[in-house]
């Protein structure tokens, strides 16, 4: 590494250690350690073998946390780093950096390096409370922290350089620098998870099997790792440890060569702030945006030709009743700038939720409510990110605003959802649309409560994405759609308790608004 490299990457993590944001960050990491490691009466696992997982030692522990943490941290760390270039970009910083002598290879490499020491302090918070997990759960007392610790750096770490590069490419590829790019990266990396999988933990979990198979012969011995809800407690087996190949160390090594090889390949296209390309590189491209500005003008005028749009825009049904034509107005902005392919998708699941068997309407729910979120991730944000929130403040009460923006929300939950809505009435289904009725509510009120404390769409889509993928695998805790069945019966909650989550949320985004309104 260069001096240059470091100073790029050591600069950039001083600067986002000093953020908010930051912190959150690592006490993610240390709730997820917490989850990791469930207790014995335990209704869900992250990591089994077949109907069993190992004694909770230090062995043990240690490999679940490297296991969960190479796939939920680089999940997730993407949505937390993805933001270092597009950050240069509307702060200015860019522009002075591309009047410096710092070469674009050596610029991309320390926005890589910063973006690694940010995942590392995630890995290391979850070190960190690995003893602590091994002592509450108090299945062994004996504490090893070479056992607990090394699985970390040898499986976590290589796989965290992936996170960090892949942050750097996708920023640097138009397509994938907004909204889409994180529901790409959402669901391509635990592809690339299950396939290196294998290379990877092939002698880990062979010795999970192995030592199974001695203590239970005939046991179902299939490999699980993730989030799967179980109708009980997991049986127990004891494990004999893992042991340290030397081809481990040269896989890890390998991997984190890789990564940082590519992390420097956006180099032969990244323009690095070239003035004379800035239409393209003048994007607000913070990382949740579903759709970029490319409009040079000055944010001022900007601010005015949005606001004016939306003046326009209500107008009309304003005349009536002001209401109304500033929820229509929402509705209208929100769905202006999805493109004609989100139209054909949303086509095509209708069509699906119409002719799919009547089992089946539930799953296509599920799928029918995932289109929107890029949309609804933007309630709350939409006014920020396009520079008119001062603008908008002075014409509109922020309370009605906030309405407004969670009626638009749900109105879009009936267009999405509208295809398994008909098969339930059509099937007489109560209590699916009740469910149906709950979700749509409560989806656009979590939406917009998230939007309102961080300012920022990429939280939602990263939050959303996790309850969509934890129904999808059964866990029916989280089922606020009704997608999930027993014997018939919603297995999820009740829709009267989602109901009043639901209004719990909408009270919490207002409380929001109103303390910011204050302060102001």
């Amino acid at each position: 590494m260069t001096t240059a490299v470091a100073a790029v990457s050591l600069a950039d993590f001083r600067d986002r250690s000093r953020r908010p944001a930051f912190l959150v960050t690592v006490l993610g990491a240390l709730a997820l350690g917490y989850v990791a490691i469930p207790p014995a009466s335990a209704t869900y696992a992250m990591v089994k073998v077949g109907s069993f997982r190992g004694v909770y030692d230090s062995g043990y522990v240690g490999v679940m946390l490297a296991m969960i943490g190479s796939l939920w941290l680089p999940l997730f760390g993407f949505y937390v780093v993805r933001d270092s270039i597009g950050r240069d970009v509307s702060t200015g910083v860019g522009e002075t950096l591309a009047a410096s002598p710092l070469r674009t290879p050596m610029y991309l490499l320390g926005k890589y390096f910063s973006n690694l020491l940010v995942l590392a302090a995630m890995a290391v918070a979850l070190a960190l409370i690995a003893p602590v997990m091994q002592l509450l759960r108090g299945e062994s007392s004996t504490l090893d922290l070479t056992a607990l610790w090394l699985p970390i750096v040898l499986f976590c770490l290589p796989v965290l350089t992936v996170a960090a590069a892949a942050a750097i490419v996708f920023e640097t590829i138009p397509p994938l620098r907004g909204g889409l790019g994180n529901i790409v990266w959402f669901f391509a990396y635990p592809a690339m998870f299950l396939a290196g999988l294998p290379l990877i933990y092939a002698e880990t979990t062979a010795g999970f099997q192995a030592d199974l198979a001695a203590q239970y012969p005939g046991a179902n011995d299939e490999i699980s790792i993730g989030l799967t809800a179980e109708p009980g407690a997991l049986g127990q087996f004891a494990w004999s440890g893992m042991d340290i190949a030397l081809s481990l160390v040269v896989a890890g090594v390998g991997l984190a060569v890789a990564s940082t090889v590519v992390a420097a390949l956006p180099a032969l296209w990244f323009s690095r702030f070239d003035p004379s390309r800035r239409g393209r590189l003048s994007r607000r491209i913070g990382a949740g945006s579903s759709s970029a500005t490319t409009s040079v003008e000055s944010p001022v005028a900007r601010a005015s030709t949005a606001f004016a749009g939306t003046a326009r825009t209500l107008s009309p049904v304003a005349r009536g009743n002001p209401f109304w034509g500033l929820l229509v107005g929402e509705v209208r902005i929100h769905l202006g700038g999805v493109s004609r392919w989100w139209w054909l998708a949303l086509a095509i699941v209708t069509g699906a939720a119409l002719v799919v068997p009547a089992d089946g309407v539930d799953t296509a729910l599920l799928f029918a409510w995932l289109l929107p979120v890029l949309i609804w991730s933007r309630l709350g944000t939409h006014a920020l990110e396009q520079g008119v929130d001062p603008l908008v403040e002075c014409g509109v009460s922020f309370r009605a605003r906030l309405v407004a923006q969670w009626g638009a929300g749900v109105l879009i939950a009936v267009l999405a959802g509208a295809g398994p809505l008909l098969r339930m009435l059509a099937a007489a289904d109560v209590s699916g649309i009740a469910a149906w009725v709950t979700g749509a509510a409560l989806i656009p009120a979590l939406a917009l409560l998230i939007g309102s404390i961080v300012r920022s769409p990429r939280v939602f889509q990263a939050v959303y994405l996790v309850l969509w993928y934890a129904v999808l695998n059964g866990v029916a805790a989280v089922d606020v759609m009704g997608a999930l069945r027993d014997d018939g019966r919603l297995a999820g909650p009740s829709p009267v308790f989602s109901l009043a989550v639901g209004v719990v949320l909408i009270a919490a985004a207002l409380l929001v608004q109103e303390v910011r309104h204050v302060r102001r």
